[in-house]
């Protein structure tokens, strides 16, 4: 997988596209050139090539037409084969028409002289002089050979007795061959420069572009990675337009560290400040000594450092073996500092108006009208009371809070609690009422807060939903309260999408 994306990742460079189109142009390039050199000096040559075996042709037949050879060979002969050498031919046969071979340069050692082919005593008819006609006829027979530059040369000549002979040879031009072997090194020399001026040329690019550009992308994942201290360095003698780029990426990322280091310096303040709010809030929450005949199972898990959620529990003896047990659970609206701040002023008010009055209705009103004056209606809070002061009876007061639910263990029985009212702070004149149900010893009440039913989900993008949460409790009902909590934790740590509020549980247990 890692070399997959590697080598993706090289074919999409900017510098590997661009490098591969330029290869291309340049090997293109080098080919036309060379092929436009080699085909216009290839006409001249063959041109130059055909001027010359005719020219030499006619020196060769001025030359030799005046020496009467014969069959021997003497001093006439060595006249001839010395002024063939002349011209760089060192290789020929002289035969008659009937195909005897005279005389062979190098000569044979045969005794014999064989006879020449039958393909070149017919080719001999068509120069001949004693033939009818001849005045129409070549004086003698040049075929070029253009691959090589060769030429295979047939000239009739008179003997000493005036018999017609013939010599066939076959020879190269030596200004040609030598014309040939410079024409190849001068293409090979036009390759090579080629080569060598496209490479010098793509590592001048390479040098003035695309190794600054490499720097800059090596200095933009740096940053991108975390080092907020890099930076592009190279020769800004340049002046263009990668050197302004240079310098204001330069800029760009001091102006970022500043920046950032800023932004981490209050943030680092911000949290101290949150991790005193969130001490200070925790003072307000209660113990549970006092409470434990309730088996009080609890989770409170704050979205930020700071939590909108509260919960409070109130314990009065009212003389004569009366005991009076609040509990209560609130929900102010939004979340973090503005949140809990309302949560603060909340607790304040609670416990100052507890003390003096044991009545939760008179309480719950006082509340509400404290957040709705004080606060001049931006905030509102939803919050629960439950109030156990009489055996076999619970009694409740629901401001707008999601509504809790009792649950009997023996016959699996759910009641909900609806609302009494509206939320905390929506005005001053509200007035609450007080319900009243029956209970038995081992019931539940199960108090929770918005954030555990309105949680998304993250399979099907619903919200993690009351009846969902009400079987959950239901089905592990038998155990333990603080068991409960926690396992619903663990549901929806494992099914939820994000938190996008405070979570907050409370179960109680009816003592005997």
């Amino acid at each position: 997988m890692t070399v997959t994306k590697s080598k993706t990742k090289t074919t999409n460079s900017l510098r590997f596209k661009i490098g591969l189109f330029y290869s291309l142009l340049a090997l293109l390039n080098i080919i036309f050139f060379t092929v436009m050199i080699f085909e216009n000096q290839s006409d001249l040559l063959l041109k130059n090539f055909q001027f010359q075996s005719e020219n030499l042709a006619n020196k060769i037949l001025a030359d030799l037409q005046a020496i009467g050879l014969t069959e021997e060979r003497n001093e006439t002969f060595e006249v001839f084969r010395k002024t063939l050498k002349l011209y760089d031919i060192n290789n020929f046969t002289i035969f008659a028409a009937d195909g005897r071979t005279w005389h062979t340069e190098p000569e044979t050692t045969t005794e014999t002289k064989p006879l020449v082919s039958e393909a070149l005593i017919r080719k001999s008819k068509d120069v001949s002089s004693d033939k009818e006609g001849s005045l129409f006829k070549a004086r003698y027979s040049l075929d070029l050979n253009e691959e090589d530059f060769t030429v295979d040369f047939l000239l009739p000549l008179r003997s000493a007795t005036g018999e017609e002979v013939f010599l066939s040879t076959h020879f190269n031009i030596a200004s040609i061959q030598e014309r040939l072997k410079q024409l190849y090194i001068q293409v090979a020399y036009a390759v090579v420069w080629g080569v060598v001026f496209h490479l010098i040329f793509a590592i001048l690019v390479y040098r003035a572009i695309f190794r600054r550009v490499g720097l800059l992308e090596v200095a933009s994942k740096d940053m991108q990675d975390g080092n907020l201290k890099t930076r592009v360095t190279w020769n800004f003698n340049n002046e263009d337009e990668l050197d302004t780029l240079g310098h204001s990426f330069n800029s760009m990322a001091e102006e970022i560290e500043t920046k950032v280091n800023t932004i981490t310096r209050l943030n680092d303040e911000i949290n101290q400040e949150l991790q005193i709010g969130k001490e200070v809030q925790e003072l307000f929450l209660p113990t549970p000594k006092k409470y434990k005949k309730f088996k009080i199972g609890k989770l409170y898990r704050p979205m930020r450092e700071v939590s909108g959620d509260l919960y409070q529990y109130f314990y009065f003896d009212e003389g004569d073996g009366k005991e009076f047990y609040a509990f209560f659970l609130a929900d102010a609206s939004g979340h973090g500092v503005s949140a809990a701040l309302v949560t603060v002023v909340m607790a304040m008010s609670l416990q100052g108006i507890m003390k003096e009055n044991h009545d939760p209705i008179f309480a719950i009103n006082f509340l509400g009208e404290t957040i709705a004056n004080r606060l001049q209606a931006s905030f509102f809070a939803t919050g629960v009371f439950v109030i156990l002061d009489e055996p076999g009876k619970v009694k409740f007061v629901n401001a707008g809070h999601n509504a809790p639910f009792m649950i009997r263990p023996s016959t699996k029985e759910i009641t909900y609690i609806d609302s009494s009212g509206p939320p905390l702070g929506m005005g001053d004149d509200i007035q609450y009422s007080l319900v009243e149900f029956p209970v038995e010893p081992g019931d539940k009440i199960i108090l929770y807060t918005d954030g555990v039913v309105e949680t998304p989900l993250k399979d099907d993008g619903g919200l993690y939903g009351l009846d969902r949460f009400a079987n959950l409790v239901l089905d592990n009902i038998d155990k333990p309260n603080s068991e409960i909590v926690e396992i619903a934790m663990a549901d929806l740590d494992l099914v939820h999408e994000e938190y996008k509020d405070d979570v907050s549980i409370i179960i109680l247990e009816i003592p005997e």
